[in-house]
């Protein structure tokens, strides 16, 4: 039995480690799929993707549907398609699928730019979410329009494609379908799927950035799809908005509890939390978001030491919930369609009541065991009970009797786990004998 279980234990390894070998003389191209919000997981994606590509000297193709997301990671990814050698392919697919907002960005830096039937580009006006009236707020501030403006015309430019469309996706928060975006020449192609777009942009020259001008030779070619690594998984979903502010939350309240209740083993994992949720924002936390999480934690920490379970509790639970509402809600950095910054901010806000009435109530119980009077106020001399401390002359500890701890002290050393017996008191700590062998015979 164990010898199957080796070999099975080194096949899988083996499985695991096994990389696909490529022939010299075949051509490939590799795909990646971009989807969900725009981050700095899928940064590190495309990164990886292209790296794979340059080895193969192989076409890249980014098959897109996305609602948009972090401007930061798009503009890197804009970066590495740029400087890239090889061509870079964006199609939107399937049917159904969309690149708003950052992903309308993306698609017209790569080379290609193509989109399936029933397909939607554009709406990359910034806006703000207004929780009490259910509207969106477009942004026309210059100082964040502008920059953004900026971008997607010199990409237009640089692609040959229409500057006009690009600019009103931004300043009027334009979209267009597949056959608008190519009348238009915001796009090169409309495939219905994969292998049509193959057959479509075979023996086309696309000249790089870098002055490079390469031929595709796409028909018959050899589809290697990449996935992705475990940092990609990893770093996307400690990105996600919602996962990162749940992760923050649990690491400032693990720390507060730890240090309050003298757990500090479960310190290093509360600071380890809070540092893995900055891994997920680059380290660009949303100062009042942040503010408001811990201001939240301390006044729920405060209640401890409060009597009564009140104004500071329930501040704090309000306070933790607005936090995580507001991350997603009041970062210019996201530019992500309207529909999606809704379906962020309510799940922040059904995510931040959730955790703050959890922790509401076992902070309700910790002030209720904290603040609740012993049920005896004497110790009936003769009581028997149980030493939870080792407990000696000079060596004062807890012993607990009829259900309740006392701090005793005793003549006699007395170990952990001895059971004693009340013999009187010494101001307020009981005195306490060791129960022999012979005493317990005799009762």
């Amino acid at each position: 039995m164990n010898k199957l279980f080796y070999i099975f234990l080194l096949l899988t390894i083996l499985t695991i480690s096994i990389k696909p070998v490529f022939s010299q003389e075949t051509h490939y191209i590799v795909t990646v799929n971009i989807n969900g919000e725009i981050n700095y997981g899928t940064q590190y994606l495309l990164e990886e993707a292209l790296s794979e590509a340059e080895k193969l000297d192989a076409p890249l193709i980014m098959i897109l549907d996305t609602p948009g997301g972090l401007l930061d990671s798009a503009n890197n990814m804009i970066k590495l398609i740029r400087n890239s050698n090889v061509p870079v392919i964006g199609y939107v697919y399937p049917a159904g699928a969309q690149a708003w907002s950052a992903g309308t960005l993306i698609l017209l830096a790569t080379h290609i730019a193509a989109m399936a039937p029933g397909t939607l580009i554009g709406a990359a006006q910034p806006v703000l979410y207004d929780p009490t009236t259910g509207t969106f707020k477009p942004i026309n501030e210059s100082k964040i329009i502008n920059p953004i403006v900026g971008i997607i015309t010199t990409l237009a430019e640089d692609r040959g494609r229409n500057k006009t469309a690009a600019e009103l996706f931004v300043r009027k928060n334009l979209y267009l379908t597949a056959e608008k975006a190519l009348k238009y020449h915001v796009i090169e192609v409309i495939a219905l799927n994969m292998d049509d777009l193959i057959n479509k942009i075979d023996g086309w020259t696309v000249k790089l950035d870098n002055g490079r001008e390469y031929v595709l030779r796409t028909k018959g070619a050899v589809l290697y799809h990449y996935s992705g690594s475990i940092r990609v998984y990893v770093v996307k979903a400690l990105s996600d908005p919602i996962i990162n502010s749940l992760v923050a939350t649990l690491g400032v309240l693990m720390l507060i509890f730890g240090l309050l209740s003298g757990h500090y083993l479960v310190v290093p994992l509360a600071i380890g939390l809070i540092i893995l949720s900055l891994i997920g924002t680059g380290f660009s936390i949303n100062a009042v978001s942040l503010a408001l999480l811990v201001i939240g934690a301390v006044a729920l920490a405060i209640e401890l030491f409060t009597p009564g379970f009140g104004v500071l509790g329930f501040t704090g639970i309000i306070l933790i919930a607005l936090s995580i509402a507001l991350l997603p809600m009041l970062n210019p950095g996201w530019l992500i369609s309207p529909s999606y910054q809704a379906t962020l901010f309510w799940t922040g806000i059904s995510l931040g009541i959730g955790l703050g009435a959890f922790t509401g109530f076992i902070l309700y119980k910790i002030i209720k065991v904290k603040k609740q009077p012993p049920k005896l106020t004497t110790v009936p001399e003769g009581s028997v009970g149980k030493a939870i401390d080792n407990i000696g002359p000079n060596n004062p500890g807890f012993v607990i009797v009829e259900g309740e701890y006392w701090k005793a002290i005793s003549d006699e050393e007395i170990h952990k786990g001895d059971k004693i017996v009340v013999i009187g008191k010494e101001g307020p700590l009981l005195k306490v004998r060791k129960i022999s062998i012979h005493m317990e015979k005799e009762k």
